[in-house]
């Protein structure tokens, strides 16, 4: 899924061939392979899926999955072969509500222990037999035991929810409804158990802004929603998740109407009714920030969420208690890492422990970065933006958000992706720069690799997903690039 766990972490935990040794000298470009035209949506989220090990009838797969406006694709992630392709009918929708990508998320693989062992004589569990086609719906597994067929899922403008078989791309099952009719334009897809959520910020059609989830465990499929009338959700990648299904969100500007449980300039934390349980709301709202979405992420024994403060800060929440009995203290707020007031067109972050335990935030910054200060190196100017790397550290059972160190200088950064001590990065770009990918060692910043001027164009909203050595995002003309450590075939 987006951000690699439903807490959007971007922390790829199973990755183990990239390393701060093995990239220096074997990360380069792979492949690319044009798949949609060139975006002329409005803003909208994307990340390659991966999902290994699938079986078709070429035998095992590696499978790069991405959506264009109206296009699932399906790629042989190691030879960059088109596998399959679904076109979905999208009707014309006003300008305004225009998306350039399809919201795609994909459940959790099954964990199978292929070491277990039965107690002599025992009997094996019970597999439930494979289900009939005519017997099959959304959300339901296929039946066949744990190789059963398994389904990607995507939401179309008009609000249906459809799951497409992963190694064919045919309908597993008939759409359902889940967004009310008209140009939904959803921004991403998250997924805990059995619910689906996304979130609206476009005010299209007969979808309002707000947070949805349907529950997918009944075929009525009931779907719950928490409006925000004017005030726009800022996520373009879904709510984040947290393990108890609390969901987090960023809102934007607007007025806020406390009796219904609408707060602007606020994170809030949402039920799993879609109720508002807690929220936080700095007191400086100076902060000009288009999209963002907040992470959350454990800390001993706490579940700690990261997001804009005011004033170009971020700020350090306890799940518990956002923003405590005023909600307006956080447990640690940083200083301002950019200028008050100037314009950030999207902002993400990511979270990160390393093997002595030590708890990173890495956050992606779209303007240019100010924060100075001792414990921050300061490898470049950053003019536009870049990626902040920041240390949780507790004195006398106090915690602050350190700076670490600081990128150099990035247009448009995408959320970054982290596995095995390196973190990968991509510079997105714009109209006048192209894209360039970066892969950085997680502790210091030091660069172990850039593509340089490898990649002819820019991004649009292109967040990068990592597995298997491989690192994989699209640019604006639709383009699917893999870079990696190459392996033999």
């Amino acid at each position: 899924m987006t951000g690699a766990d439903a807490g959007q972490s971007g922390w790829q935990k199973g990755e183990t061939k990239l390393s701060k040794e093995s990239v220096p000298g074997s990360f380069k470009y792979l492949w690319k392979i044009q798949l949609g035209k060139p975006s002329l949506g409005g803003d909208s989220f994307s990340e390659p899926l991966l999902a290994a090990r699938l079986i078709n009838a070429q035998g095992f797969k590696d499978i790069a999955f991405w959506s264009s406006a109206d296009t699932l694709y399906a790629v042989d992630s190691e030879l960059g072969n088109l596998i399959w392709k679904k076109k979905f009918e999208v009707k014309a929708a006003p300008a305004g509500c225009k998306s350039s990508s399809l919201s795609i998320v994909m459940e959790p693989p099954v964990v199978i222990n292929f070491g277990a062992r039965r107690a002599p004589g025992a009997p094996p569990p019970p597999q439930a037999p494979p289900l009939e086609p005519s017997e099959r719906r959304i959300g339901v597994a296929a039946g066949g035991g744990g190789f059963g067929l398994k389904g990607i899922y995507l939401l179309t403008p008009d609000g249906m929810l459809h799951e497409q078989v992963l190694t064919t791309g045919v309908d597993f099952a008939p759409p359902v409804k889940y967004l009310p009719s008209g140009d939904a334009s959803a921004f991403g897809l998250n997924i805990r158990g059995k619910s689906i959520y996304t979130a609206t910020g476009r005010d299209c059609g007969g979808a309002p802004n707000g947070v949805w989830a349907i529950d997918m465990t009944t075929s009525e499929y009931p779907v719950v929603s928490y409006k925000t009338e004017k005030i726009k959700p800022l996520t373009l990648t879904g709510p984040a998740l947290g393990p108890d299904g609390t969901a987090y969100i960023v809102t934007g500007a607007g007025t806020s109407d406390a009796a219904a449980g609408i707060y602007a300039n606020s994170v809030i934390a949402l039920g799993q009714d879609l109720k508002p349980k807690d929220w936080y709301a700095p007191t400086d709202t100076s902060g000009n920030i288009q999209y963002v979405s907040p992470v959350t992420f454990p800390y001993k024994g706490r579940q700690l969420v990261v997001a804009p403060g005011g004033g170009g800060s971020l700020v350090l929440l306890d799940a518990a208690s956002l923003g405590g009995a005023d909600h307006h203290t956080p447990l640690a707020e940083t200083a301002s890492l950019s200028k008050a007031g100037e314009k950030h067109s999207w902002d993400g972050f990511a979270a990160w422990q390393d093997k002595d335990g030590t708890q990173w935030v890495f956050a992606s910054v779209s303007a240019g970065i100010t924060v100075k200060g001792d414990a921050a190196t300061m490898n470049h100017a950053t003019l536009h933006g870049g990626i902040v790397a920041l240390k949780i550290v507790e004195t006398d059972g106090k915690l602050s958000l350190t700076p670490a160190w600081i990128s150099r200088d990035m247009t448009n950064p995408a959320p970054p992706a982290i596995a095995n001590g390196v973190l990968v990065a991509l510079s997105g770009g714009n109209a006048s720069a192209h894209a360039k990918l970066y892969v950085l060692d997680a502790t210091t910043g030091a660069e172990l690799y850039s593509s340089k001027e490898t990649i002819s164009a820019y991004t649009n909203h292109s967040g990068v997903s990592i597995g298997d050595g491989h690192a994989f995002f699209t640019d604006h003309d639709g383009v699917l690039y893999s870079f990696g450590v190459a392996i033999e075939h």
